[in-house]
């Protein structure tokens, strides 16, 4: 019985060890796949358009039943896309997994969220992971902003939360499957807003002239992506020499 009972703590011991090497080792390469700000030197870049064929399609409508006064409308156009002779706007072009390179850009006011007229007014169409962002509530009534992480067809809630009127909280986006992000209030269901949530450096947001650049990228070979909230995704594979120009354009068709 004693032979039995040694066994047992044993069995114990080793299973209560190799939890705790779980423990370290699994923050270990939670950490080790964060990117690493370093030096680039004689680095690359990539440029180029986004444009779109087709119809456009059309917004869609909302009608305001409740505080029409602070919306100041009575309906509200949704899921808009902007296309300039061709050129599609507010599309994030970006490289993915890439783990070491430039400074993060300056995000305006660290990428804040107001809402404002019973709109979410965001400071740029980009976050960046882990970095806490301020929401304000500007107007003078409730909201409950309600946050997804898009995962093709599906989503999940990253943060779910009340804010009473003229407050601010401050939160991160904790994405884990997909960069994309949709907001919507929980009490009006007229606002609605989406995001990218950046998880290094290496992006860019198309202007009007659908227009996009990104610099100092270490040489190597990447997925390059598009991304634009309505009309959806695209990628190709590119690689990029260290300090040469590579031009690549993406179209979508509707």
């Amino acid at each position: 019985m004693r032979k039995k009972g040694m066994k047992n703590t044993l069995r114990l011991l080793l299973f209560l060890l190799m939890i705790n090497s779980l423990m370290i080792v699994i923050p270990l390469l939670a950490a080790a796949a964060e990117f690493k700000v370093k030096p680039v030197k004689n680095g690359g870049s990539i440029s180029g358009t986004v444009s779109f064929k087709g119809q456009v399609p059309k917004p869609k409508i909302l009608t305001i039943v409740k505080d029409q006064e602070v919306a100041n409308a009575e309906s509200r156009e949704v899921d808009v896309v902007v296309v300039n002779d061709g050129h599609l706007a507010e599309a994030v072009v970006y490289l993915a997994k890439v783990k070491a390179g430039k400074e993060w850009p300056l995000v305006p006011e660290n990428g804040m969220i107001n809402q404002e007229g019973a709109r979410f007014l965001p400071t740029s169409r980009v976050v960046h992971k882990g970095v806490r962002v301020e929401i304000k509530n500007s107007d003078p009534i409730m909201h409950n902003i309600h946050t997804y992480e898009l995962i093709g067809r599906a989503r999940r809630t990253l943060f779910n939360r009340g804010q009473i009127p003229n407050s601010a909280i401050k939160t991160a986006f904790k994405v884990k499957k997909a960069p994309f992000v949709k907001l919507e209030c929980d009490k009006h269901d007229f606002m609605h807003e989406y995001l990218f949530v950046a998880s290094n450096p290496y992006y860019s947001v198309t202007g009007k002239d659908g227009a996009f650049s990104i610099t100092d990228i270490p040489p190597g070979t990447y997925t390059l992506s598009v991304w634009h909230p309505v009309i959806g995704k695209n990628k190709t594979k590119i690689t990029v020499v260290a300090g040469q120009k590579v031009t690549n354009d993406f179209t979508f068709e509707k």
